[in-house]
């Protein structure tokens, strides 16, 4: 069972004992998570909660300022909402100022754009991405580090619940197995979905300002077969990179398979974790990642969706 924690404007916390209804959503590539908590009406909480965080097992599995605070009554009595969003939502709330970086570092990225909005650590090397990131009026710091983090490394960064930025994909050693017997995670309920109009066989690359589209980058997944889907990127443009293209490669492996498992209980801290699938029906599918996340505590009780998507092709 989790531990929902109300932080007051004073600091001063408490504890809602009674939730009578949960949802948390967590997905990759998602800048923030969200969490939506119902439970009888409280006047402290309605007038002074602030931040709420959640703990499984003394470690935290998410942590927000709250968006909404909803009182709410009929026949039935008075409840009180509320809905808060993950760290990172600081970062895509707030606008970045307008300038133009020349040869940024990951360490100069996290102290003017993540550091500042409570974001207390991060992983990266110290390599900076050399050439010029803009940043145009209007961006959000999420923004800049996505753009960042897309040009240096071609990834999706992520924040996790305890505060850490991940410029690149999480590095997660941690394997977990989803089947039946001990040490796995049980699931009453499994969706394999094998989508192949998500694959992009061919990205054409321009490598020179004022030249073609020569340059080919090509889809190794055998799963292409004899698929024809292609994608252009200039390489020669601000926003783009020949890292941009494996990526588009990459994305579009990852978005056409997916596994779906409905489990009971409490799975949250899964995200980013290296799965394995072992059914004794659909058979042993290693290699795969936890993408998403989706909790949900009732009056039946809690329950977790996972979303298992492959790591490697």
């Amino acid at each position: 069972m989790l531990k929902f924690v109300i932080k007051y404007s004073d600091n001063t916390q408490r504890t809602i004992e009674n939730p009578l209804t949960v949802v948390m959503n967590s997905e990759l590539g998602v800048p923030a998570d969200d969490l939506t908590i119902t439970f009888p009406f409280s006047r402290e909480i309605s007038k002074n909660a602030d931040f709420i965080n959640v703990f499984m097992n003394d470690e935290t599995v998410f942590s927000g300022q709250i968006d909404e605070i909803v009182n709410i009554k009929n026949d039935s009595g008075v409840i009180t909402r509320i809905a808060a969003r993950s760290r990172a939502a600081a970062l895509l709330d707030n606008e970045a100022e307008p300038v133009t970086y020349i040869n940024p570092a990951p360490e100069f990225i996290f102290n003017r754009h993540l550091k500042p909005f409570g974001i207390n650590d991060y992983e990266a090397d110290s390599t900076p991405f050399f050439g010029a990131l803009k940043i145009d009026k209007g961006m959000s710091h999420w923004q800049v580090f996505q753009n960042f983090c897309k040009n240096r490394y071609g990834s999706i960064p992520r924040i996790t619940a305890n505060g850490k930025a991940f410029f690149r994909e999480i590095d997660n050693t941690d394997t977990v197995v989803f089947g039946k017997g001990d040490g796995k995670i049980n699931y009453y309920s499994a969706k394999e979905s094998d989508m192949r109009y998500k694959l992009i066989s061919e990205v054409r690359v321009k490598l020179d300002e004022f030249g073609t589209y020569s340059g080919r980058i090509e889809n190794q997944n055998s799963a292409c077969g004899n698929i024809t889907r292609v994608r252009y990127v200039n390489a020669t443009a601000d926003t783009s990179t020949i890292e941009t293209a494996d990526k588009i490669i990459s994305q579009s492996n990852s978005d056409s398979y997916k596994i779906v498992l409905e489990c009971a209980g409490s799975h949250i801290n899964l995200i980013g974790k290296k799965a394995v699938f072992d059914d004794e029906v659909l058979g042993k599918n290693q290699n795969l990642l936890v993408s998403k996340i989706k909790y949900t505590l009732t009056k039946s009780g809690e329950k977790t969706v996972a979303e298992l998507r492959k790591e490697k092709f």
